[in-house]
């Protein structure tokens, strides 16, 4: 059965004139009539009662021609939805992140992406890096907002944009000598042991110490840590110090305090969105990463 039979049945139960109809359509009338013969021969069933002046719905042909027009219905919303996904104006996204780093901006951007493309719903979920690159290639989530601190080989797989680079700050607990500086040094920190965060910021071992040897030494990494308020609370215990991005700042920690990095160069954490390359709604993804990239330097501004 095709589309068009359903087409022609249509105007012709409308009609119910088969040269009427056929004239309706644009078509001959025997071509019409054989269109009608095979699409009930196909059906084995009569859908119409052919009458002198006319032809009639059968029972069958009354409740077939509401189910016809439904069908072509939804084959016409079909056409206008893929339409509108493709214009970028209906879709969902799932959009993976890290809400220890993105608290600043993403409220902001969901909030303006409502106002510009309301009929694409965005839901976000919180994954650490590794989690976020495996969904992407997956498919399971749309867009991820992660820490680039080295260019790791699954990122040739993505496409990534830089969306903000964060200072860094030291993390200390209340009671470390070093507590009562306005700000620290990177030499004052070289026999300090360290909390590592590679479970949150893959790579972070290697930034550590690229950063250490500005200022002449080698962290000794004693802790590691699953996550920001997991750091902070080794931190607070006084396992180490740790080097993290200034949102962090924000986490409530009672015993810990937060200083200015002073290095000869500056010390930023890049954050930046990624993407599969050629991926579902890949416009919309784009458009949506062209909003945080909106919001973000919008933050930094400000």
């Amino acid at each position: 059965m095709k589309l068009r039979h359903l087409e022609y049945f249509i105007a012709a139960a409308e009609e119910l004139n088969f040269t009427h109809a056929a004239g309706r359509l644009h078509v001959s009338q025997p071509p019409f009539s054989k269109q009608i013969q095979d699409l009930e021969g196909e059906l084995g069933i009569n859908l119409f009662q052919r009458e002198r002046k006319g032809v009639a719905l059968t029972a069958a042909g009354k409740a077939f021609l509401i189910d016809a027009r439904g069908i072509l219905e939804a084959c016409d919303q079909a056409v206008k939805k893929a339409q509108r996904i493709s214009r970028g104006e209906l879709g969902e996204l799932t959009v993976g992140h890290m809400a220890a780093l993105t608290h600043d901006f993403l409220g902001e951007t969901l909030e303006r992406w409502q106002k510009v493309s309301p009929g694409v719903l965005v839901d976000c979920v919180e994954m650490d890096p590794e989690t976020q690159e495996r969904a992407l290639l997956d498919g399971r989530i749309a867009v991820g907002i992660l820490v680039l601190l080295s260019d790791r080989p699954i990122l040739e797989l993505l496409r990534v944009q830089q969306l903000i680079q964060h200072p860094v700050t030291v993390a200390l607990s209340k009671s470390h000598p070093q507590a009562v500086l306005p700000e620290i040094p990177l030499p004052v920190l070289k026999e300090e042991p360290f909390i590592g965060l590679n479970r949150m910021y893959p790579a972070y071992g290697n930034w550590l110490q690229t950063v250490c040897q500005q200022g002449g030494f080698k962290p000794r990494i004693v802790r590691e840590a699953d996550g920001a308020a997991s750091a902070l609370a080794l931190v607070a215990a006084g396992f180490g110090v740790a080097l993290v991005s200034e949102p962090i700042k924000k986490f409530p920690a009672r015993h810990v305090v937060f200083k200015d990095l002073v290095a000869p160069k500056p010390v930023r954490i890049p954050l930046g969105a990624v993407w599969k390359k050629n991926g579902l709604y890949s416009d919309v993804v784009s458009k949506f990463v062209a909003t945080l990239s909106q919001v973000c330097a919008a933050t930094v501004s400000a």
